[in-house]
């Protein structure tokens, strides 16, 4: 799994002394394999972003810098960064000229997904009683838990009953 939940689970200890402090209570649940608590997760870590945001900006001197000039070449550049939903992957390969010839992104929905399937699986297989109509809004929840940008993607789902 990939995301704020993982890395809360992980990292905790390297978040903002103020964030530890003003967020103590909602960390006192981490670690969490409770895929419900990802949206916490993402709310300690903005939270997070904003205390170490004033400390750059009380901290910040700005000076007047030459641009850097950078020639144009045929090449490949990767990237990985964390996202707010997972780890994002990127490669890019440009001709002699700068244009993008080829490009390949990989999104943290794609890393989640087996785990999306395996908590769907998992949810379904203890709730077989559950109305159609309301085991179709839960399964709604866990996937938007894994992956909020997902909120309107998810709205796809039809679940037939057999």
């Amino acid at each position: 799994m990939v995301g704020a939940l993982a890395r809360l689970n992980l990292s905790r200890q390297f978040l903002h002394a103020k964030t530890k402090i003003d967020a103590a209570d909602a960390l006192s649940i981490f670690p969490s394999k409770n895929i419900f608590h990802n949206n916490l997760a993402q709310t300690i870590e903005i939270l997070h972003a904003i205390d170490e945001t004033i400390d750059i900006l009380n901290n910040l001197t700005v000076q007047q810098e030459k641009p850097v000039t950078v020639p144009v070449k045929a090449g490949i550049g990767v990237g990985v960064i964390e996202a707010p939903r997972g780890t994002l992957y990127h490669r890019y390969e440009v001709d002699g000229t700068g244009k993008v010839v080829n490009a390949r992104i990989i999104v943290p929905t794609g890393q989640n997904q087996i785990a999306i399937e395996q908590s769907l699986l998992h949810f379904v297989e203890n709730h077989l009683d559950m109305e159609k109509e309301q085991l179709s809004l839960e399964f709604e929840k866990i996937i938007r838990a894994f992956d909020p940008c997902m909120s309107c993607a998810s709205h796809f789902l039809k679940v037939k009953m057999l």
